[in-house]
């Protein structure tokens, strides 16, 4: 294989599964079929559909030769690093361009996507998996030669300390500033422990968050992440994807429509602003 190709995996199982984890919005399609295919040199067997990966979590790739093995970067975050409401099957999600960046400029190096969407920095959810401080050695520190992790979280946190409880947002208290800066604090001081490079992102625009305690929550995290210095790096992503003439919400040329994501336009100005000798 060669670095962009797709990769489709047949797993079997020989009686029900009960419930299982699963990726929910994977923003691909996978596909189901009755009975034993592994061997099948076709896929006309696979008629069912689903828009969600089930069990299967990352894979490793070796390269050869051996001293080509190059550090991964890890993008952190929720569904903004997920890649929510981007062209389905297109791999248009900011980690998807910023590996075809990052290969097209010579420094090929491998891409993991550690978005969950509705992801928290301080709040665990029974529907968006745990919080990002427990998390975060699971889905970086202990993935295979890590050596950069972009960190983009908190939106949730504000957003769902906003609205109603219910059995996703529980808790759903209102958070400080304070209270993120510190989880995000965290997340460095594991990242170093490890000699892993962390790069704070800011929080982009969008509906919910654009007054009152939000919008100052908001600004007073992206503040502390552009000038505080506690990060190797920082890619500013409120700065790219807002629009001028109203900075509480998204440039219309990056807008998904659903007030709060980017559009495969957006992902792709995210994946340009990261400075490639940062990571």
């Amino acid at each position: 294989m060669k670095a962009g190709d797709r990769l489709s995996i047949t797993l079997y199982f020989n009686g029900p599964s009960g419930p299982t984890t699963f990726h929910n919005v994977a923003m691909e399609t996978a596909y189901r079929a009755d009975g034993d295919h592994r061997a099948d040199v076709s896929a006309d067997a696979f008629t069912q559909e689903s828009s969600s990966w089930y069990f299967l979590e990352s894979i490793d790739v070796a390269v050869k030769p051996a001293g080509a093995q190059q550090d991964a970067v890890v993008t952190f975050g929720d569904s903004l690093t997920d890649g929510a409401a981007s062209t389905p099957g297109a791999d248009n999600r900011y980690p998807d361009q910023l590996s075809r960046r990052l290969s097209a400029d010579g420094r090929q190096r491998p891409v993991l996507n550690a978005g969950i969407g509705g992801n928290r920095v301080l709040s665990d959810s029974a529907c968006f998996g745990e919080k990002a401080t427990t998390r975060f050695r699971r889905d970086v520190l202990d993935q295979t030669r890590v050596g950069t992790v972009i960190v983009l979280e908190g939106t949730n946190d504000i957003l769902i300390g906003e609205t109603a409880a219910n059995a996703c947002t529980t808790t759903n208290r209102r958070v400080t500033a304070a209270e993120l800066i510190e989880g995000h604090r965290a997340l460095i001081r594991a990242a170093h422990a490890r000699s892993i490079t962390v790069i704070g992102a800011t929080l982009p625009p969008g509906q919910g968050l654009e007054s009152g305690t939000p919008s100052e929550s908001r600004a007073a995290l992206n503040y502390w992440i552009r000038t505080s210095g506690a990060y190797d790096a920082v890619v500013d992503f409120d700065r790219v994807l807002a629009d001028p003439l109203n900075p509480h919400q998204l440039l219309p040329a990056y807008a998904s429509g659903d007030g709060l994501h980017p559009n495969d336009a957006g992902y792709r100005a995210m994946a340009d602003a990261v400075n490639l000798d940062t990571l």
